[in-house]
């Protein structure tokens, strides 16, 4: 596929998902693609996978979610771009609380096509700046799992 044809498929990718269309994303990705998330979020191994354990979930806390790359660059069949999801927390995301605050969240993502569909996505979130619209200080909250060794979390 051309670079300008790769663009246009992640454009319109984009489109439908800024209009949260879950069911019919199949006309943009292949059934086996895999969704490369951030930790916290962890790889989707298919395109069920991430509509049920990615997508869904994210809707459901940003509710008004859009997405704009500030740049998106393509050669042939890799696309790349960076912008923001701008939305408000309205409901629990990776078991952290709604606080209803508007917040501008951070993304890269890196995509190759195979055929007309996606076939990978790698994507960084950045969680961290999430938090720090939240109110948390993000020094205090490493600080405070970097004192802890990874035992203490299975407990909770």
């Amino acid at each position: 596929m051309t670079s300008s044809k790769s663009k246009d498929l992640v454009a319109r990718m984009y489109a439908a998902l800024n209009e949260h269309v879950i069911e019919g994303q199949e006309e943009f990705w292949h059934e086996d693609m895999i969704w490369h998330g951030p930790a916290g979020i962890g790889t989707k191994p298919s395109l069920k996978a991430f509509q049920d354990e990615h997508q869904r979930p994210f809707l459901h806390a940003f509710s008004d979610k859009d997405a704009k790359d500030e740049i998106r660059i393509a050669e042939d069949d890799i696309v790349a771009g960076w912008g923001y999801q701008h939305a408000t927390h309205s409901g629990d995301w990776l078991g952290i609380p709604a606080s209803g605050k508007h917040v501008k969240i951070r993304y890269m993502d890196f995509w190759r096509v195979d055929g007309e569909k996606l076939a990978e996505n790698w994507v960084l979130i950045d969680i961290l700046g999430f938090l720090e619209q939240l109110g948390y200080d993000v020094n205090k909250v490493l600080n405070f799992i970097g004192s802890k060794g990874p035992e203490f979390f299975d407990e909770q």
